[in-house]
């Protein structure tokens, strides 16, 4: 189950925690950019070399994120707060079952702290 994502600062870190978090393989990647699996496999090794312009505004709209945060230039103001983290952390442990009784739960509360 996939919430969060941080950002790493590098196109191959973010590369392949974009992967990981879209649940995207090479070969599909490949597919649905036009790029090939070879290429892409080289952004993603060792001496990793970044990729043209256009291919990297492909991969950015096929990971649903922009160049930008692709590159490790994202806005530090986008990270999330290490209380939300945690809190996320916990819930992603909680089994499925209870979490709907937790959603009632905390719909509730957001309902009854915005009441005056």
């Amino acid at each position: 189950m996939k919430y969060y994502l941080v950002m790493g600062s590098t196109f191959k870190e973010n590369l392949k925690n974009l992967l990981k978090y879209e649940d995207i393989t090479v070969k599909e990647l490949a597919y649905m950019t036009g790029i090939s699996k070879r290429s892409i496999e080289n952004y993603l090794n060792a001496r990793s070399s970044m990729p043209p312009a256009d291919y990297a505004c492909r991969i950015a709209q096929s990971l649903n994120t922009t160049v930008e945060k692709l590159l490790g230039m994202a806005c530090p103001a986008e990270v999330l707060p290490n209380d939300t983290i945690r809190f996320l952390s916990l819930l992603d442990a909680i089994p499925e079952d209870d979490k709907s009784a937790l959603l009632k739960i905390m719909q509730s509360l957001a309902t009854r702290g915005s009441r005056p």
